[in-house]
């Protein structure tokens, strides 16, 4: 069996997915609404070193189960839309999509699930394991990547007469991958607890592309000012005469089994090609440290670095494109014809994730390596009540290639009984205003979101569902 993907339809459409998926959150591998919430077993993936009272085992697939989208600009309300025009330049020129948008368009999604888990007691210390699948995706794209699809339908102010148009500004990466983890924490006298995870990276795919530049420049007679190159006729189009110059450095990379590239008689990349099934691609390692410290019996302090490591892809299932190239087509010269053919295909669909626009070309395949998306994590939290009531602030910083997102989370938890527990977050960097969180722990279950979904405005959204088997008793070294 084999899959294609050909590049000119296939770039648009990732980084049209990415926009249509916008209003769904970030930080998808854990949830911070239940970092403070006590018996919670999902704090250990924000931090190694956060014992829970007792053992667990995962309801297979149930473990924990967290996604979420954000967006800095695109809301839920442009959703459906999107989605309805996702093979289509026209809905991305209109003023309605245009006017939402900022300079800089940020967008992150991530999608994790425990496919198994489980956690025990060993004398103080606690070892827990997990075999989980992860997925993230992010993009940046600026605003006049959309000007520039203005521009070639006739709805710039930029005459074709003598036009200068330049965009540097998209980035987009997929990554996928399983990983198997084994963890330990331990207390080291009344106060410090240390933790620590090892996992084993199984890559799945890595998807890569970018634009660093893209400029054109006209200097053309014999056509409208505002003259829209999807709607060109032959007649209008002989009679062009001039000189246009198209410039674009651009990349793409990418590792899954069974992937290749499809070029054009010209040899430019104008397609990604995947056969057999899907398998690993590449092998990692990566790595969770964390701490605790009590600086009395109602404050402790928390710290953690999360997901450092790197995966290795293979050379047989990796490919690599770039293009560093200056175009020029001269409407007056012995090839006018073919010029103006090539210039009008290139322009025609109005899409700036365009092979044609890009012209890559392949290159030799190289073995390749990517990072983890590594995150810093601090947290301090406060009891009373009797230790009913845990008050706390986290800060988490997650790195990343091509977004890094900071948020500050302001939570607070009450515990009913050790079964019941209910807990309210205060989201404030990511959420415009709109981060409020609740968690719920009943029982065997935890569900929980970082921001609630407040209708068609709404930009960042998340959701965690877990559930766990208690077992064992509960254990007093647990902070």
């Amino acid at each position: 069996m084999k899959t294609k993907m050909r590049s000119k339809r296939n770039l648009k459409v990732m980084a049209s997915l990415l926009l249509a998926l916008a209003p769904t959150a970030t930080f998808a591998q854990f949830n911070r609404t239940t970092y403070f919430m006590e018996g919670v077993q999902l704090r250990q993936q924000l931090n190694p070193a956060l014992m829970p009272s007792r053992g667990y085992i995962g309801i297979p697939f149930m473990g924990a189960m967290n996604a979420g989208i954000s967006s800095n600009s695109i809301s839920s309300d442009y959703l459906a839309d999107i989605v309805d025009n996702s093979s289509s330049a026209d809905y991305f020129t209109s003023d309605k999509f245009i006017n939402q948008l900022k300079h800089d368009n940020r967008l992150n999604v991530s999608v994790a699930n425990d496919l198994l888990s489980a956690g025990w007691y060993a004398d103080k210390g606690f070892w827990n394991v997990n075999l989980s699948v992860r997925v993230d995706a992010d993009a940046n794209i600026k605003r006049d990547v959309f000007e520039f699809i203005r521009a070639s339908r006739g709805l710039s102010d930029q005459s074709w007469a003598n036009a200068n148009l330049h965009t540097d500004g998209f980035r987009a990466k997929v990554s996928s991958y399983m990983e198997a983890g084994v963890g330990y924490a331990r207390p080291f006298g009344e106060r410090l607890v240390l933790g620590a995870k090892v996992k084993l990276l199984f890559g799945i795919a890595d998807i890569d592309a970018k634009v660093e530049d893209v400029t054109m420049k006209t200097n053309l007679r014999g056509i409208a000012p505002n003259q829209d190159w999807s709607t060109i006729t032959d007649e209008q189009l002989k009679r062009v005469k001039g000189k246009a110059v198209i410039r674009s450095r651009a990349s793409l990379r990418g590792s899954m089994t069974g992937l290749s590239l499809a070029t054009d008689r010209n040899n430019y990349v104008d397609g990604i090609e995947r056969s057999g099934s899907i398998g690993f691609a590449g092998y990692g390692i990566g790595a969770d440290f964390g701490a605790t410290y009590k600086l009395g019996h109602d404050i402790t302090l928390s710290a953690a670095l999360l997901d450092l490591g790197f995966i290795s892809w293979g050379k047989s299932n990796t490919v690599s494109s770039s293009s560093d190239v200056e175009r020029v087509y001269d409407f007056d010269g012995v090839h006018a014809g073919e010029h103006r053919e090539d210039f009008r295909k290139t322009m025609k669909s109005g899409e700036i994730f365009n092979s044609d626009l890009w012209n890559l070309k392949g290159q030799e395949s190289k073995t390749r390596t990517t990072s983890l998306r590594t995150t810093m994590v601090l947290g301090a939290q406060y009891k009373l009540l009797d230790d009913k009531l845990t008050l706390g602030a986290l800060s988490t910083t997650r790195l990343g290639e091509v977004n890094t997102q900071a948020e500050l989370t302001l939570a607070g938890n009450y515990s009913f009984n050790r079964h019941i527990g209910v807990a309210l977050s205060y989201s404030m960097l990511q959420s415009q205003g709109k981060g409020l969180g609740l968690g719920l722990k009943l029982g065997p279950v935890t569900l929980a979101t970082d921001y609630m979904y407040f209708g068609k405005d709404s930009r960042t959204v998340s959701a965690l569902v877990g559930i766990s088997i208690p077992i064992g008793s509960r254990h007093e070294s647990s902070l």
